[in-house]
């Protein structure tokens, strides 16, 4: 592709990449940052600039299912290591915007032997999917493609870009006739009457279901639940037709990404013959309410018990009230000096730590927890509203396990709970 030709269609744009040179094709639209790793002529990579290191996340999670040293210890590591690595001291170094920092993270499983170079072809063909799947959503306008030299230092799946296409579009037709009820897999479903649900399961099927749909969007149930989102929302359907789930818009950055049931049905009405075998397709498999109420009989049915150490009161009582009480037993702690104590009492199953606090403050404490061996190997996450590499490279050496930045909302107080406890 010459350096700046455009395309009137994302399809047509990805079409025209069978004939590029190796390299990343760049396209920014609507403030979203898109790369599309091209060799020989096939996709080996790609992404956007939304949430990429959440989007490696869930599908290492879903992975771990096969892999399971793929744990949350591992994963929360990898996100310490290259989220917002320290230039000094980083293994791999980000040369350019256009080369992704979550790829960087892939090579290094590999390399260290987390991740076998087949499970990584299966990795990456699961996140191109993802991201094709969005991009093709985006309205024809002018689609400015920018070529760029390759900067893979490796790559581990090679698709053809016909058959990435036959299997999206059959996908997103899919979507589209969910819509107008659900128009896009990053609506968060909720449940709001057990009464109506419990027409079409069972009671302890219902409250099950209302613990876990508590801000998780489609795309975030696949990977806690290990099934395509698209079947879920498939079977979730019902319910959210008889008023038994509201479905709220997608959060931020999320809601930056097109809807599905936007995009024009005959675009969607393609003749495919078959799926690529790339890709497993559960989507045509247990659509109805039984095969649903099936996972989520079988989640289990647990009380976390969170301990949340701030001098803040008015940080507790948030904290608190975001986590509810259903499915977390949560205990504050507002003097750092007696936490430990109360911590050896307690035996959380995670710990949220603030990290300025008076006498003791929060690395102190992490280390002192981090001494401990009945409490060395309990996720502790960093509050703090502090963003800097300095402040997270501190935290790493304490021990901590994850950094959650202040100011959050609920939504992102429980993807931390997602990541690390259910």
């Amino acid at each position: 592709m010459p350096k700046n030709q455009t395309q009137s269609s994302a399809k047509e744009l990805l079409k025209s990449l069978e004939s590029t040179k190796d390299g990343c094709i760049y396209v920014v639209r609507d403030r979203i940052r898109w790369a599309f790793y091209v060799k020989g002529g096939k996709l080996v990579y790609a992404s956007h600039s939304l949430e990429s290191f959440e989007r490696l996340e869930r599908h290492l999670r879903a992975l771990s299912r096969e892999l399971p040293n793929l744990d949350d210890k591992l994963r929360s590591q990898l996100r310490l290591m290259f989220d917002d690595p320290d230039p000094e001291n980083a293994k791999y170094k980000v040369t350019s915007e256009i080369l992704c920092i979550e790829y960087i993270a892939i090579l290094w499983l590999v390399n260290e032997h987390h991740l076998p170079s087949n499970m990584a072809s299966k990795l990456i063909a699961r996140v191109i999917q993802e991201v094709i799947e969005a991009f093709l959503c985006l309205p024809n306008g002018e689609f400015k493609g920018i070529y760029y030299e390759h900067l893979l230092q490796d790559t581990y799946c090679s698709l053809s870009i016909d058959r990435i296409l036959e299997v999206v579009e059959q996908r997103l037709k899919a979507w589209y006739d969910l819509g107008p009820t659900i128009s896009s897999p990053y609506q968060c479903p909720y449940l709001v009457s057990q009464t109506s649900a419990a027409k079409r399961m069972s009671l302890e099927t219902v409250h099950r279901l209302g613990r876990i749909l508590r801000g998780f969007n489609f795309c975030q149930l696949g990977a806690l639940l290990g099934k395509d989102p698209l079947a879920i929302a498939r079977q979730l359907c019902p319910l959210v037709s008889d008023g038994s789930i509201l479905l709220r818009d997608p959060l931020s950055p999320f809601d930056m990404l097109p809807r599905t049931y936007y995009l024009a049905p005959e675009e969607e009405r393609e003749n495919i013959e078959k799926l690529s075998e790339t890709f497993t397709d559960e989507t045509n498999a247990g659509d109805d309410i039984s095969s649903i109420s099936q996972v989520f009989t079988n989640q289990e049915s647990k009380t976390w018990k969170i301990v949340c150490i701030d001098d803040s009161e008015s940080m507790l009582s948030i904290i608190s009230s975001y986590l509810g009480s259903e499915d977390f037993q949560v205990t504050l702690i507002q003097d750092s000096m007696k936490a430990l104590m109360k911590i050896n009492s307690i035996r959380p199953d995670l710990i949220l730590l603030d990290i300025g606090m008076p006498s003791v403050d929060g690395y102190q404490l992490c280390t002192l927890i981090r001494k401990s061996s009945s409490l060395k190997d309990i996720p502790i996450v960093m509050v703090t509203g502090n963003k800097g590499i300095i402040d997270r490279a501190r935290a790493r050496i304490a021990g901590a396990t994850d950094y959650l930045t202040k100011p959050f909302v609920q939504a992102d107080l429980l993807k931390m709970m997602m990541r690390h406890l259910i």
